[in-house]
Order: structure tokens, then C-alpha cells, then sequence
């Protein structure tokens, strides 16, 4: 009976973990895996949520030839990374230190009409045979929900909230005693289903759909 006792508070304990992050629009509930199709070079990978508590989560996102796990922190406002997540070639190459991060990256009351922002200041450096190349950025992204559409993906079809973002970099690259600027703007859009998440993205011509959900 105690045994019992004592996995029913377990259960119950765990419930409570997610229930203080979960999102409408974002599900964190430990254990789901999102598989991801990317148009780039069609390749596909997957994000795990791992380690649920009551105020944050681990993601794990594994791509065919690199992996990395990345911290969220949820609070009232909603969800948000407090480091910089760099993915790709140059995220193994360039080390990078988030210096100040500000803003959240999803807020929790998600509907048509709602605008946020979040910025990082960042600093990165890597080496390159016998030079060294140093990167100071400063990096803003304003979201807005712009409406609601049903989008067809390889997962199904989904009604989600469509969501333009603009994300500017600011900053500067030193290499062998040189300077020189670093400025950035990236348009894209994406769609968020209710108790699924990421539905569809798109930028700069690469599209990013959900391939499956495994609960």
C-alpha cells in the first residue's frame, strides 16, 4: 500500500512539473518527440522534451550529423531560452556566451492580435588554423500573430495561429586585426497548433513541417 501511496504522489508530483510549463501552443510534456522535414537539403530531425520541472525544461534536438540539448525557463509570461541556441556547422565551430538575454520567446496568453519581442547579447569565438575570430552581436526578434489558417503538413492538416517574425543582428566580426560589421535581417513565419506546437516554418526559402508527433 505505502508502494502504492508512493507512486500515485509520484504520478501526481510529475503532473504537477508540466503543468506549470505546458503552453496551449507548445506542449511540454516530458518524453514527446516532434520529427521535422527541412527543405534545405530534406533532411529530417527530431526535438525530445526531457527533464520537466516546475520551472523549466530540457530540449533535445538530434540532426543526422550533430546534436545538442537546450535549456528553457517558464514562468507566468510564458516560455524562453535564457542562453542563445546556434544551430548548425558554425554553432561547432564558433563557442558563443550568451551576456544578457531579455523578453520571452513564447508568451502564454497566445492569440491573434498578441506581439512580443526577446533580444540576446552575445559574444562568440572560434578558432581558424592560427587565427582567431571574435564575434560581439546583438540579436532582437519581434513576433506578432497575424491570424489563424488551416495548414497541411506530412503530420496532417492543422488550424494554427500564423506568426511573422523579424529577427536583426547587429555586430561585428574581428579576424587578424580587422573589424568589421555584422548586420543581419531575417523575415519568417510560422504556425503553432493548439496541444501540438510547431506546425510549419518558413525563411528565406527553406521550409521547416512536422513529420509526426510521438506522444
Amino acid at each position: 500500500m505505502r508502494r502504492l501511496i508512493g507512486v500515485v504522489i509520484g504520478v501526481a508530483l510529475g503532473g504537477a512539473a508540466w503543468a506549470q510549463c505546458d503552453h496551449p501552443f507548445y506542449p511540454v510534456r516530458e518524453g514527446w518527440v516532434w520529427s521535422y522535414r527541412s527543405s534545405l537539403d530534406n533532411s529530417t530531425y527530431t526535438i525530445q522534451t526531457l527533464e520537466v520541472k516546475a520551472n523549466g525544461f530540457i530540449q533535445r534536438l538530434t540532426f543526422p550529423s550533430f546534436g545538442f540539448d537546450s535549456r528553457w525557463i517558464c514562468d507566468a509570461r510564458g516560455l524562453t531560452r535564457p542562453e542563445f541556441a546556434q544551430s548548425g556547422p558554425s554553432s561547432m565551430q564558433m563557442k558563443f556566451k550568451t551576456r544578457k538575454a531579455s523578453g520571452v520567446l513564447l508568451p502564454q496568453n497566445l492569440r491573434v492580435g498578441s506581439s512580443w519581442s526577446y533580444s540576446y547579447e552575445v559574444s562568440g569565438v572560434a578558432q581558424r588554423g592560427n587565427q582567431t575570430i571574435e564575434l560581439e552581436q546583438s540579436i532582437i526578434t519581434t513576433s506578432k500573430v497575424v491570424g489563424q489558417e488551416s495548414v497541411s503538413v506530412p503530420a496532417g492538416r492543422f488550424t494554427a495561429l500564423k506568426v511573422e517574425s523579424t529577427q536583426t543582428s547587429r555586430g561585428t566580426m574581428k579576424m587578424g586585426g580587422r573589424s568589421s560589421p555584422m548586420n543581419l535581417t531575417v523575415k519568417s513565419t510560422s504556425w503553432y497548433a493548439p496541444n501540438v506546437g510547431l506546425v510549419k516554418s518558413q525563411s528565406e526559402g527553406v521550409v521547416i513541417e512536422l513529420v509526426s508527433l510521438k506522444r
